[in-house]
């Protein structure tokens, strides 16, 4: 797909696709779907058959100038102060305080107390020399029950005062606006299952351009949106644990794209003009490679999982608004939502 790659883990790739040189927002044409095997297997003809230590220095020198080197964080894990000053709950308050969830009952009630500890947050960013902090945002710590109704002010200032404070040390705020921690009043009406809460994303996303957009430039609709899918509803690993692998992860997938695609060209027609930053998306693949590149079906096999990993988001988005052929059985978008992903 073309995009440069930030390594989130072994074995798990995070794609942001966000130009750091001008903020020009080049339309794509429609591509053709993806064969299978796509004309990526030349990734595995050429990197397969190579030791560990040369796979390694790939690392060495592959980078371009002008890269933006940076460390990131995510709102539950870091926040802390989980009811402070009116914030709601989180699916991810839920869960973890039910005893027995997490080992020793471990919870981010507190986490870094990152919510009262802005200026040791700005001091250590500085320290190591960091130039581009990725964050996300809660949006239950802005909007409580997920609506812009319930907005608490409190939730506001603190972003305000995070934003300002990289600012003010020359670091480049990037926002992650979900970071799987939906409100759990959203979870109540079934979360990502339910097609209503598309409207409700771009109702909050809306909001935080308008809030935050005077000096953030650079945007994340969904982090991970494969797990936020598979995980959350399919195998029930992470909140909301629903464990319905046979038809969930799918429809949950479906309103993510088409919650993505939404908050997209709000931006675009409401912000990029006066604004001018860039709205992106961090999907997520574990790798998979043929055990030998020279036997057809193992090139086939290993294609097909990446097409239902990574192409599973990829592919609407960033080649022709539409699942790949090998994920056709899916729940199929108009041509209007075709037109939308792709744009």
């Amino acid at each position: 797909y073309q995009c440069p790659c930030y390594v989130s883990g072994p074995g798990n790739v995070s794609v942001v696709l966000l130009s750091m040189e001008g903020l020009r927002i080049t339309r794509l044409p429609s591509l053709p779907p993806s064969e299978v095997p796509s004309k990526s297997k030349v990734v595995w003809e050429k990197f397969s058959p190579q030791t560990k230590f040369e796979r390694q220095l790939y690392h060495y020198g592959t980078f371009p100038e002008g890269f933006h080197w940076g460390v990131s964080s995510s709102a539950y894990q870091v926040e802390g102060g989980w009811n402070a000053d009116g914030k709601g709950p989180s699916v991810w308050d839920t869960f973890t305080q039910k005893p027995g969830n997490i080992p020793n009952n471990d919870n981010g009630d507190v986490a870094c107390d990152s919510y009262n500890k802005i200026d040791a947050d700005l001091y250590m960013l500085r320290a190591l020399k960091v130039k581009t902090y990725r964050f996300s945002l809660s949006w239950a710590r802005i909007f409580p029950n997920g609506y812009k109704s319930s907005l608490n002010k409190k939730g506001v200032d603190y972003y305000n005062r995070l934003i300002d404070g990289l600012i003010a040390n020359n670091i480049t705020p990037m926002v992650t606006l979900y970071h799987w921690d939906l409100p759990q009043a959203l979870q109540d009406i079934s979360g990502w299952d339910n097609p209503e809460i598309i409207n409700i994303f771009n109702e909050y996303c809306d909001f935080c351009y308008a809030t935050f957009g005077d000096r953030v430039k650079f945007w994340i609709t969904f982090n991970e949106p494969q797990t936020i899918a598979w995980s959350g509803y399919g195998l029930g690993q992470i909140p909301p644990n629903v464990n319905q692998p046979g038809d969930a992860p799918y429809r949950v997938a479906h309103n993510l794209l088409k919650a993505h695609a939404q908050a997209y060209h709000t931006y675009d027609e409401k912000y990029r003009a006066s604004q001018g930053g860039l709205v992106s998306i961090s999907l997520n693949a574990e790798w998979a490679e043929p055990l030998d590149i020279n036997v057809p079906r193992e090139v086939v096999a290993a294609d097909r999982a990446l097409q239902f990993q990574l192409g599973w988001f990829a592919h609407p988005i960033f080649k022709n608004g539409d699942y790949p052929d090998a994920m056709k059985w899916l729940p199929s978008f108009t041509d209007e939502d075709k037109y939308e992903q792709k744009s």
